[in-house]
This record gives structure tokens, C-alpha cells and sequence, in this order.
């Protein structure tokens, strides 16, 4: 794996400047923040460092606007680094994070991570979720080397921050089931360590989402274990199938809209949380499908599918990316009506590993609500309509099967739309 040190501790922040040497030697170091992170821990990172005897620039970007993951900051971040040798040291968490593993790995520089709240995956997964001409992505890139969190300032950080985090390790439910599907069908088979290094810490995570909710300081420890752990297994697969699945294409979709709240971007945590929910309603759906349900839908052709693709992406850059993955997992008649004998088949096994890998629909609604995550479009600022609107662009978007592709081939994509309106 590319993280080579893990830091989990209480009073960590003291010790960035001996982890930094342990790894990197006496490089020089930049270290990024933001206003928000900055005033949380800017200076005693910095302090750390130097007593270190190490040379320390930075980059703070401004609170608000709220840096965003594109083109533009990562070259904000990459021109700086070219200054010298300097190896990065972010203070944050996701956005901030995803801009400075990219950058970094474009110049070919490993990099550490000094967290600073428990919202996100993303520490430690291979790879950054950016935005480039506008187009929702995933680009390869290494994860950091060291990952460094102080227990403490975790559990200060900000009730949205941590039941963000929550959202985005109850995700794992869903993406899990998303994988299980893709399994079944033989279409991306399920590696066992890997899932074990997901779900095990997930389950403990969700037991104990009364903790989290009080801010007990194991509870937040171990929802940063997990939120490691999915990270962790990302590299290990290279690939983030593990721990995403619809519910992060909702997402993508919400994000590529730049949908915001109070003039604040809304959070990933939060537009997974509510994708979660709308997944596992999905699955639930599913239990009071029929093996004759699959058969006798209408069939759309290639040319329909390329029309609404092009009418729901209206920017021609966007449209043309998104029409190269759609079309490579566009099934024609036969194809199609191959899988529906396949999903046919496999609909008692399904059923019974959705009672298994699923949380009740109102259980996890219940727990999730606890911690403070939404659990309606509303909460986020958005409308059922427009979580409808971004299912259809998420099973657009992305090639990895999931729910949303199955209801789609089994033509009830329409009834999938109308049932998440009793969410």
C-alpha cells in the first residue's frame, strides 16, 4: 500500500514534525490549509514541523468561498510545490485532501495528510474524486504516505463534519450491496479480504452510533478506523468499488450541479447519505419483485438511450464522456434479454443477501438521524425531483453496476423513479 505510517492518537499533533522526518527526512515541507483548518491546528502543525528543523511555506486557501476539487486549485497547489522540493503536508479533510493527492502525484511526490475531522474516506483511498471541465471523476493517483489524526481535534470538530463521516461509512452498506449484485451476476467478483476490511468495521461503526452521536471519543475513533479502513482497501484494489456504489454516482451527479446550501457547498457525507438511503429503499423495493417482473418491459434502443443521455448533459464536453461509458455498457436485444434470464435467475439469492448485507430501511434512516446526517432531499436543499433527476444521470455516469443499472435493464428504471417518492 502507498500509506507506509498510520497515526491514530490522542495528542498526534505533536508529533507531525518527528512523523514527517520519519518518512520524508529533512525535505522541506508546504503545508496547505484552509482558513477553517488553519485556525484549528495550522499553527501547531507548522510549530511541530519547524522544531523539527524543518523549512516550512504555506499555502492557506480562503474558508469562503469553500475550496472546490478542479483543475484550478490543483494547479494552485502543483504551481507552489515546483518552488522547491517541498513535500506536502494538507491540514483538512476531503476537498482539500483530493486537490493535494492529485497535485502531488502529478509531480510524482509522495505527501501527508494531517486530518482534521472524521467526514470522509478519502484520507486514505487511491485515487481523487475532481472535477475537470466540469465532469464528476476519479483520477489515479497515490494515496498519502502518512495519515495523521489527533483524537482530540477529531472530536472537536464541527456535529455536520463527523455526521458526514457517518454518512459516508453508512454508505458502505449500500455500495456493498451494489457489489454483492455485480457478484452475483459475474460481472466484478467480490474479494474477500478486501470486504472484510470494509464491512467488519462498518457494522461496529454502525452499533455504535449512539457514541458518535455523544461524541465519545472511541466511537469517533472508530468511525475514523473505518473510514481508514475503506480508504486502505481502495488501495489495495485500486479501484473504489469497495466502498462506493450508487449512492456516491448520486453524489457525483449533485456535485457536477454544485448543489449547495445556505451558500455553502452541501458536504459529500451528506449527498451520500441521502443516495444511501435511496439505495437501500431501492433494495428493499426489490424483495417484493416477481421472477416474472423480469421479463416483458420495454426494450430502449441505442439511439433513445444516446437522445437522453445528451438532453440530461447539456454541455458537450460532459455529454461526449459520458456517451463512451454508457455506450460500453449498453446491452442490445439479445444481450439484454440474456442478463434479465440472469437476474432471473439469481432473484431468490438476491433477495436473501439484501435481508443479509442491509440494515432495515427505518433502522438505518433512525441511526442516521441520530448522528445528524439527512435523510431527505430536502435537508440538503434539493427536491424529490431532483433526487430522481440525479438517479438518472448517476446510472449514466459510471460503468460499475449497481442498483440503479439493474432496474434499468429489467425496463422499471420509470418504477424505481416513482417508488422513491415514499422515501
Amino acid at each position: 500500500m502507498d500509506t507506509k505510517i498510520s497515526l491514530v492518537q490522542n495528542g498526534a499533533l505533536q508529533k507531525v514534525g518527528s512523523v514527517f522526518v520519519e518518512a520524508f527526512g529533512r525535505s522541506p515541507a508546504l503545508l496547505i490549509a484552509d482558513g477553517n483548518t488553519q485556525r484549528v491546528a495550522g499553527f501547531a502543525v507548522a510549530r511541530s514541523l519547524e522544531q523539527s528543523g524543518i523549512e516550512v511555506r504555506q499555502l492557506v486557501f480562503p474558508a469562503n468561498p469553500q475550496p472546490y476539487a478542479d483543475e484550478h486549485s490543483i494547479a494552485q497547489v502543483r504551481l507552489s510545490l515546483q518552488m522547491d522540493t517541498s513535500i506536502a503536508v494538507v491540514l483538512g479533510s476531503g476537498t482539500l485532501n483530493d486537490i493535494t493527492k492529485r497535485a502531488s502525484s502529478e509531480l510524482d511526490r509522495p505527501y501527508m495528510v494531517v486530518a482534521t475531522a472524521p467526514s470522509v474516506d478519502g484520507y486514505t483511498s487511491y485515487g481523487a474524486a475532481v472535477s475537470i471541465g466540469g465532469f464528476k471523476q476519479t483520477l489515479p493517483c497515490a494515496a498519502p504516505t502518512v495519515v495523521l489524526a489527533d483524537t482530540q481535534i477529531l472530536c472537536e470538530s464541527p456535529s455536520e463534519m463527523i455526521a458526514s463521516g457517518f454518512g459516508d461509512c453508512m454508505a458502505k452498506f449500500a455500495a456493498g450491496m451494489d457489489w454483492i449484485l455485480a457478484d452475483l451476476l459475474g460481472l466484478q467478483a467480490i474479494r474477500d479480504d478486501v470486504w472484510t476490511m470494509v464491512q467488519k468495521p462498518l457494522r461496529q461503526v454502525y452499533q455504535q452510533h449512539q457514541g458518535i452521536a455523544k461524541r465519545e471519543t472511541r466511537a469517533i475513533g472508530q468511525l475514523f478506523d473505518a473510514l481508514s479502513a475503506s480508504g486502505f482497501a481502495m488501495q489495495i484494489m485500486h479501484d473504489s468499488r469497495p466502498a462506493s456504489g450508487a449512492e456516491h454516482l448520486i453524489s457525483h451527479i449533485w456535485e457536477m450541479e454544485h448543489l449547495s446550501k445556505d451558500g455553502q457547498p452541501v458536504s459529500h457525507g451528506f449527498k451520500v447519505a441521502v443516495g444511501t438511503l435511496a439505495s437501500v429503499f431501492l433494495y428493499e423495493n426489490l424483495l417484493n419483485l416477481d421472477t416474472w417482473d423480469c421479463y416483458g418491459n420495454p426494450i430502449e434502443r441505442w439511439e433513445e438511450r444516446e437522445a437522453s443521455l445528451k438532453a440530461f448533459f447539456t454541455d458537450e464536453k460532459v455529454a461526449d464522456q459520458t456517451l463512451a461509458i454508457a455506450k460500453s455498457k449498453f446491452l442490445e436485444e439479445d444481450a439484454l434479454l440474456e442478463r434479465r434470464k440472469a437476474i432471473s435467475v439469481m432473484l431468490p439469492t438476491l433477495k436473501e443477501r439484501i435481508t443479509e448485507q442491509l440494515p432495515p430501511y427505518q433502522e438505518l434512516k433512525h441511526a442516521m438521524q441520530l448522528v445528524g446526517c439527512p435523510v431527505h432531499p430536502r435537508e440538503i436543499n434539493a427536491s424529490l425531483e431532483d433526487l430522481k433527476r440525479a438517479m438518472v444521470g448517476a446510472q449514466m455516469i459510471r460503468n460499475r453496476y449497481t442498483i440503479l443499472d439493474l432496474y434499468y435493464e429489467l425496463g422499471l428504471f420509470d418504477q424505481a423513479l416513482l417508488c422513491i417518492e415514499g422515501m
